[in-house]
């Protein structure tokens, strides 16, 4: 996760440089746009569709990062592999507001014994899961079967809320 916040604020520098003119970072702008352009068709597809919830899973370099949003949360899982095992799972929840995080930061507390490193920033709430937790999810997958895994159920979720919306 800490790769991906990196990644992220290093987008935002790009994006705060592309305002100038004769930008020697001109195929950063490009790569930039293109990625703009397929986060807001996932989004328009999502409201288009009428999705309460919106589910998508990216492999960047060697994390494959799942993303949940439902109910105004956001909740990212990044699982963070070095070859072909898993070796670190960051979560961060972003809340509405800080009082569903506070609880949620409590629950995280009372559940210390799944959970490493838990933090609460205003309406953020960002922990590691435990080695054995993680390998629960992830033990003998590699990134790209994780993802797979991943896509598979954003496929079933969608299919079961097509169906729920014929009846």
């Amino acid at each position: 996760m800490r790769k991906l916040m990196l990644a992220l604020s290093m987008a935002v520098t790009l994006a705060a440089m592309t305002g100038c003119k004769d930008n020697p970072y001109k195929d950063e702008r490009h790569a930039m746009d293109d990625q703009m352009r397929q986060e807001r068709k996932f989004m328009d597809q999502a409201i288009k569709d009428h999705s309460p919830d919106v589910q998508r899973v990216d492999l960047i370099d060697s994390t494959v990062v799942y993303t949940h949003i439902y109910d105004g949360i956001i909740d990212i899982k990044a699982y963070t592999f070095s070859g072909n095992t898993c070796v670190e799972v960051e979560r961060v929840y972003t809340f509405p507001n800080q009082m569903m995080a506070l609880r949620h930061y409590r629950n995280a507390i009372e559940k210390a014994e799944l959970y490493d490193n838990i933090q609460l920033f205003n309406n953020q709430v960002r922990y590691d899961l435990k080695k054995q937790q993680h390998e629960l999810e992830t033990k003998g997958l590699t990134k790209e079967q994780l993802k797979a895994k991943f896509d598979e159920q954003i496929s079933r979720a969608k299919a079961d809320l097509k169906h729920h919306h014929k009846k």
